[in-house]
């Protein structure tokens, strides 16, 4: 096997599935990231090594867009710093593909640095305003608050789709149930049990806005490990009631929201912000129930269960 097909087999290694990944992932974000990884394994580091530069990148990008609101120079410099943390959060993934260095505990912190990073660019881009205003922290907070819950519908399917579409039946893609959650942190202690009760917000969040049940999405695993017959099924009819949802989704995902934050910084509108986290953003999810409803309600007809 010859070197360059052997990256690209690597590179398809390390990227979940095609049909989970958008296409400005597939040409900036995964490459860019692939690239991180494999130093990354050279140098034996760790995915929450790179889930930390991520955030430090990101923390910086904050400072910049806060003191230099109005400065093109520093702007871009601040938008190239906070692309520069999307790719350490792509990265991170990728290296625990590649060199099956994966943890639960990985998936938390990275959690936790992309959580901090929205936090700190939230906190950058309405520096100045907070400091004449500091009213306007309510909003603020409740951009943050709907940024996490958008992303987190996305996030939410998209491992639905690899469990249920691709058959990946691991827990490394199972969406945790509120009562595992609930058993997992009184199961656990000292720190992991902390990041088990933020895994459990994060599975709450999901769960407010999903449209399934626990009891539906059990039922639905429990066929599709019965037998292989039941799993072919179950990948068939999942892919084709729910591959155009997933691209509805992206409509509200971190891109969506990396494009609209870095767009509204450099033309000087970043006030505009809170009309997409507040309005539009929750507009989408809305309208795009009623649709992931129908679609559910198809499959579970298709799956007769």
């Amino acid at each position: 096997m010859s070197y360059l097909v052997r990256l690209r087999t690597e590179f398809s290694e390390s990227i979940k599935s095609k049909d989970t990944e958008e296409k400005l992932d597939l040409i900036f974000y995964r490459p860019l990231g692939f690239l991180i990884a494999k130093i990354g394994c050279k140098l034996k580091l760790r995915p929450s090594h790179l889930s930390f530069l991520g955030l430090v990148s990101g923390i910086m990008a904050a400072v910049l867009y806060g003191q230099f609101p109005t400065s093109t120079p520093h702007l871009i410099m601040a938008s190239m710093l906070f692309l520069l943390s999307g790719i350490f959060d792509s990265s991170d993934g990728q290296l625990a593909r590649l060199a099956g260095n994966g943890s639960k505990l990985g998936l938390i912190i990275d959690g936790i640095c992309d959580a901090g990073v929205t936090i700190a660019i939230y906190i950058g881009i309405f520096w100045i305003q907070l400091n004449s205003t500091p009213i306007l922290i309510i909003p603020v907070f409740l951009s943050i608050l709907a940024h996490s819950y958008q992303c987190s519908i996305l996030d939410f399917y998209h491992r639905e789709y690899l469990y249920f579409g691709y058959g990946k039946i691991s827990m490394d893609y199972w969406n945790p149930t509120n009562d595992e959650m609930n058993i997992a942190v009184k199961q656990s202690s000292g720190i992991e049990k902390i990041l088990n009760i933020l895994r459990r917000n994060w599975v709450k969040q999901q769960s407010l806005l999903s449209t399934r049940s626990d009891d539906t999405r059990l039922k639905m695993r429990a066929f599709l490990t019965g037998n292989e017959d039941n799993k072919n099924k179950t990948m068939y009819h999942y892919k084709k009631t729910n591959l155009q949802m997933l691209t509805y989704w992206r409509l509200i995902g971190t891109n969506a929201h990396t494009i609209t934050i870095i767009t509204l910084a450099l033309i000087n509108k970043a006030e505009l912000l809170f009309l997409f986290s507040l309005l539009i953003f929750n507009l989408v999810i809305l309208f795009g129930r009623i649709i992931q409803k129908q679609k559910d309600n198809e499959l579970i007809q298709n799956l007769e269960i």
